[in-house]
Order: C-alpha cells, then sequence, then structure tokens
C-alpha cells in the first residue's frame, strides 16, 4: 500500500490529460525516489517521460515500489472532477486504487489497479544543434495556429537571436518569430543552423503541459527528433520527444 499527497492538482489533470492523448493505457511507478512513467505512443513516434521527486509531494509514504496501471481516458474522467485548488490524495492497493479530490467539497473515487505492462525504452543519447529556453505562450500559439492551416509545423533556427516556427499547409503558410529581443527567447545556442518539420498531429497533444510550465525547453537538429522538456512544482519534469516528418 502506498499513500501519497499532491498539492497541485491542475498539474496532474494536466499531465494525465496530455497522456490520454498519446497513449490508450499507463503505468506509473511510485518508489523511494519519487514518481515515474514512460511511455510510446502506438506508432512509436512520440514518447512521453515523467518524473517527479518524491520531496515534490506534501506526503509521500512509499515503503516498496507500487505501481498503478490504468485506461488514460477513464482516469482523465475522474480528474475533470478536481476543482482548481483541490489537493489529490491517492491510496494505491494491489488491486485498486482510491483518489481523492480535497477541496471545499471532498470527494472520493475508486477505480481498479491493471496489470498494465511496463514500456521498456532505451536510454537515448541524442545530440541535439540547437537548444533552446523560452516561455511557453510562442509555443503554444505556433502550434494552434498551425494546426489551423495544415498538419506540419516547421522550425528553424539559423542564429542565436531568433527561433522561428512556420506552419505549413497545401495553400497557406503561418509564421512566428521568437526572438531574444522580445523576452519570449530566454537562452539559446545553436551549434549549427538547423531546420525540421515535425507533425502537428502529435504535437498538439502536448498543449496541456503549457498550461503546467511558464517555460519550456527545446532542442532539435535537421531531421532529427525534438525534444521538449516542461519542469513543474517541486522540481519534476515532463520530457516529450517527437520523431521528425521527413519531406
Amino acid at each position: 500500500m502506498a499513500r501519497i499527497i499532491y498539492g497541485d492538482v491542475s498539474s496532474f489533470k494536466n499531465m494525465i490529460e496530455t497522456l490520454s492523448k498519446i497513449v490508450d493505457e499507463a503505468l506509473i511507478k511510485f518508489n523511494s525516489e519519487g514518481m515515474q512513467l514512460k511511455a510510446l505512443d502506438p506508432a512509436h513516434v512520440s514518447l512521453i517521460a515523467i518524473n517527479i521527486p518524491s520531496s515534490a509531494f506534501d506526503e509521500y509514504d512509499v515503503e516498496e515500489e507500487v505501481k498503478f496501471g490504468f485506461i488514460t481516458s477513464n482516469l482523465m474522467k475522474l480528474m475533470r472532477r478536481a476543482k482548481k485548488g483541490d489537493i489529490l490524495v491517492l491510496e494505491i492497493l494491489e488491486d485498486r486504487v482510491q483518489l481523492e479530490f480535497r477541496g471545499p467539497v471532498v470527494k472520493r473515487y475508486i477505480t481498479a489497479n491493471l496489470d498494465v505492462a511496463e514500456v521498456e525504452i532505451p536510454e537515448s543519447a541524442l545530440e541535439f544543434n540547437v537548444q533552446a529556453t523560452l516561455i511557453v505562450d510562442p509555443l503554444r500559439n505556433a502550434i494552434k495556429d498551425a494546426e489551423v492551416i495544415g498538419d506540419t509545423l516547421e522550425i528553424e533556427a539559423e542564429n542565436e537571436e531568433e527561433l522561428i516556427f512556420r506552419g505549413k499547409g497545401a495553400e497557406s503558410v503561418t509564421e512566428t518569430r521568437v526572438s531574444s529581443e522580445s523576452g519570449a527567447l530566454i537562452g539559446m545556442t545553436v551549434k549549427s543552423p538547423s531546420r525540421s518539420l515535425y507533425a502537428i498531429e502529435h504535437l498538439k497533444s502536448i498543449v496541456s503541459l503549457t498550461k503546467v510550465a511558464d517555460t519550456v525547453e527545446l532542442e532539435f537538429s535537421s531531421e532529427m527528433p525534438l525534444r521538449l522538456s516542461f519542469s513543474l512544482p517541486g522540481e519534476g519534469k515532463v520530457e516529450y520527444l517527437l520523431a521528425p516528418k521527413l519531406e
């Protein structure tokens, strides 16, 4: 049995919302280090990894490693019952899990703890030519703008002063330029000018994560995967890796 209390229910809800758009089922592990989750989409195009250290929880009573397997859409239905400001309490047993949302009203839900296979994903040793830190709003808006006109987002960096997002459709193009001069680009390193394409179908899955963090770390190279890293309260992190869309 394990008992966990997490004060930021909104962040947890946004993580589950993102997860529900990527995979049908998932497995969360709780051990002495904290909470970990890895999930690979059915097409093996995108990967999400969530890590929240034990110190980030208001209460973390986990003596031995426990696992929580669930259908992502079902858990999301329960998470929608949480209100902003609620505290999340999880009690994990071998065959079931109790979720409690504590606010002006206390709500309790019991769901099955499913036997979900753990995803074995080898550690990647990717090296990127572009590494940038920017506020999340331009990324969120670039994804939404690109979705309106087509199915592709192009990311380009020629120098360390400006990061360019282009939405590409059959007949239209939209462009968002994020510069250090405007303050939206906090910092960027460009080892080599790079340009790469990514599918909007997969990128729009992570829009919910832009509600979790104020900034995002973005890494890519020409015709290489895109890695996005979002910081959570209490030194937690969500990483999203997406394969390129080749021309």
